[in-house]
């Protein structure tokens, strides 16, 4: 993904600023892609005292801006993109007025519905509030030269947020869907021992409680009580990737049904969707994307974009939140009719493509670099 911020050669350097690292550094990718890290390591031991932590938070914040503005300097950058509006917007926003640059911030994320769903994320809130965050984002929002959320919703959001309607440009996320058009280099029923007459439901995520991992696990147990011929495959990790080991462990009908991988690279991710029977994508950002060029029908919430590719009954089946019960009927139903899914998987695959295929994505956004560039003339 970094390696594709250049936008296939529109950006001659790309520095990309990582603030909150273990450990301050330098990488280099090649001539164009550099990627610098400023560590949270100023302190010694702050790690494990809050107070010198609390200490060292306003000192880490200079130093990123002071260190953002050096490479803006030295590299003579003519453009800032911040990855949120809340610290990442403040810094670019900072550094952007210091230097006389335009920026712009991309949206990535619904972060009023991460936040509702798992209270221990800490991107949007500003000193641990969640209040103050959203009093920095209405102004950063409104500062900005162009908002570019990656979804439909998004954009809505931001102009409620205090993003100016006519500076909102939406840039859809890009994936170099090339390998969906070759055939699978990897035996998956072989890598991971999978019955051969097992239909395969796929999940690849993190293991969090934003991706509704509660739900999955009341989905399997409630499936089996229809059906036994299944396996859900979930590939990742996450904070609640003990938990679920845990309760798969001491569970006889999880056990049966669920195969757990932890994270796997993405040619096996991508191999795995490709035969599977359904993906579950209850939440999902890149990974409803991929599941959907895999040529496989998706079972989704209907929340935050995913209405965007899934079509209810067209290219697989859109439930109300927390519907565990619709989504037992759709997973039945897509194993139960091969050839319907088979149809819906070939229409997502034509969706994802024409929305998501890189080359598209990236000539929408050079037309809107291209804009704000224009600003500084």
């Amino acid at each position: 993904m970094i390696f594709e911020r250049d936008e296939g050669g529109f950006f001659g350097k790309v520095i990309t600023v990582h603030p909150f690292c273990p450990k301050t550094q330098s990488i280099i990718l090649n001539d164009c892609h550099e990627i610098y890290e400023v560590g949270f390591d100023l302190i010694p031991g702050s790690k494990r005292f809050r107070f010198l932590k609390y200490i060292q938070y306003p000192i880490h914040f200079f130093r990123i801006v002071w260190r953002t503005l050096r490479l803006v300097k030295k590299y003579r950058i003519d453009i800032i993109r911040a990855t949120d509006p809340y610290w990442m917007g403040l810094i670019a926003y900072i550094c952007a007025r210091l230097c006389k640059i335009p920026f712009c911030i991309s949206i990535h994320a619904d972060y009023d519905k991460r936040m509702q769903l798992d209270k221990n994320i800490s991107l949007s809130t500003v000193f641990g509030s969640y209040k103050l965050a959203k009093l920095l984002e209405r102004f950063i929002l409104s500062k900005a030269n162009k908002v570019m959320p990656i979804r439909e919703t998004l954009a809505v959001k931001a102009a409620a947020n205090g993003a100016a309607t006519e500076k909102i440009r939406l840039i859809p996320h890009g994936i170099d869907l090339t390998v969906f058009h070759s055939l699978p280099k990897n035996n998956i029923r072989q890598l991971f021992n999978i019955d051969p007459d097992k239909k395969i439901i796929s999940f690849v995520g993190r293991l969090s409680k934003d991706n509704y991992v509660d739900d999955i696990i009341a989905i399997v147990k409630k499936l089996e009580n229809r059906r036994k011929d299944f396996l859900l495959i979930m590939v990742g990790g996450g904070k609640e990737e003990p938990e679920i080991k845990a309760r798969v462990a001491s569970n006889d009908v999880l056990k049966k049904h669920i195969l757990l991988t932890g994270f796997q690279p993405r040619n096996i991710c991508i191999d795995l969707r490709r035969i599977s029977d359904v993906s579950l994508c209850l939440m999902a950002g890149f990974s409803l994307i991929e599941a959907c060029a895999a040529e496989c029908p998706v079972v989704s919430y209907d929340i935050e974009w995913h209405s965007e590719l899934v079509k209810n009954k067209e290219t697989g089946y859109l439930l109300e939140e927390h519907d565990v019960d619709g989504v037992v009927e759709a997973l039945d139903w897509l194993l139960n009719h091969p050839i319907e899914s088979k149809a819906m998987g070939q229409k997502a695959k034509s969706l994802a493509f024409k929305r998501h295929d890189l080359k598209n994505t990236s000539e929408i956004k050079i037309r809107c670099y291209s804009e704000i560039l224009s600003m500084n003339r």
